[in-house]
């Protein structure tokens, strides 16, 4: 029953429907999102504004402005913002994504004393020293501009200018390079950034003000709904025997974040997004296109334009465990309805 209905929906999503509904989603991004992105959270008067570091971006480059209040005086937002890089205090933003590929970033939820000294040169790291061989060696972007408990001006991540807001209260105003973006960047790069960046300064601002990223309950359901996926993939594998050979795909697709990050939520975002794929084809096979672009569009989305998107993307699956169990409850009470005493023809 569950699949007969599965297989209907998957007639609904044909490639030459998914297309256009995809188009329909680059056009909105392009003329509308893109835009958004750049200036996210700020003033028009913020915008104009004159900031430390503006003599540092290129003559004829455009200007992105983010910014966010932050309820703690700039002190304590300063000593969350030094802080920041691999192997010190993360970024505060999405860990999981960032370790797929073995990042080995952590976010720190308390002000480390032996972090807060930053000195023109130095800078947030990225990536290890030994990534990949040598290719983190010089995946550092150094500091240009410091002023203590005010300013700091990053060659890669741009200015960062705490104002006073009052006592209590701090204005972080984000000021970076925004050129002629090509249609390439603008798809790809520039969505990546505002993600991980967005978060961050969410993240910053609920550390700065002594609370939890995300309610309590809220995370708990999600990770129901991440770790009951993660089982019902792994099943599904394991129970159909075509498929147990490519199991070997998703397992694969979580080395990098268990091995070289240590990171479950990580491993287990790799091994659904490579598993959900995989069993797509192999189920569906041609007709899986267009479910696959449709789906990757609505998670793309969600990484957008949620606040927080491992919970978004949590909760959704924690929705469809509930449906589906919901429509195997029903399913199986009709089927016991359905059933009709035997008449019992007595012998002779």
């Amino acid at each position: 029953m569950i699949y007969t209905n599965l297989s209907n929906v998957l007639k609904a999503l044909r490639l030459r429907y998914a297309v256009p509904f995809v188009l329909l989603l680059v056009a909105v991004y392009w003329f509308g999102i893109h835009s958004w992105m750049a200036n996210w959270g700020s003033t028009e008067a913020e915008r104009q504004m004159i900031l430390p570091g503006d003599d540092l971006i290129p003559v004829g480059n455009g200007k992105s402005t983010k910014a966010i209040t932050i309820h703690a005086p700039p002190d304590i937002v300063w000593q969350w913002l030094v802080q920041i890089g691999q192997g010190r205090a993360g970024f505060y933003s999405y860990d999981w994504l960032a370790n797929l590929t073995g990042a080995n970033i952590h976010s720190a939820d308390e002000i480390h004393p032996e972090w807060q000294h930053l000195t023109v040169g130095d800078g947030w790291r990225t990536v290890p020293p030994d990534y990949l061989g040598d290719l983190g060696k010089d995946a550092v972007s150094p500091a240009l501009l410091i002023e203590p408990g005010r300013v700091l001006v990053l060659e890669m991540f741009g200015a960062h200018v705490l104002l006073p807001i009052d006592e209590g209260s701090t204005r972080l105003i984000v000021r970076g390079e925004s050129g002629s973006s090509n249609f390439l960047t603008a798809m790809i790069v520039d969505p990546i950034v505002f993600t991980m960046e967005r978060r961050m300064l969410l993240g910053l601002k609920a550390r700065a003000e002594g609370r939890p990223d995300a309610p309590a309950e809220l995370t708990v359901i999600a990770q129901i709904g991440w770790i009951s996926a993660g089982i019902i993939v792994a099943v599904l594998f394991v129970i159909n025997r075509r498929s147990r050979f490519w199991l070997a795909l998703p397992v694969v697709a979580t080395l990098p974040a268990l091995l070289m990050s240590h990171d479950i939520q990580a491993g287990l975002a790799a091994f659904l997004a490579a598993g959900i794929s995989m069993l797509g084809f192999l189920s569906f096979g041609k007709n899986w296109w267009g479910p696959l672009l449709v789906i990757g569009s609505a998670v793309l989305l969600t990484l957008l334009l949620a606040p927080e998107a491992y919970i978004a993307i949590g909760l959704a699956f924690f929705m469809i465990l509930l449906s589906v169990l919901g429509v195997m409850v029903v399913t199986h009470s009709k089927t016991l309805g359905g059933e009709r005493p035997r008449l019992i023809t007595p012998t002779r």
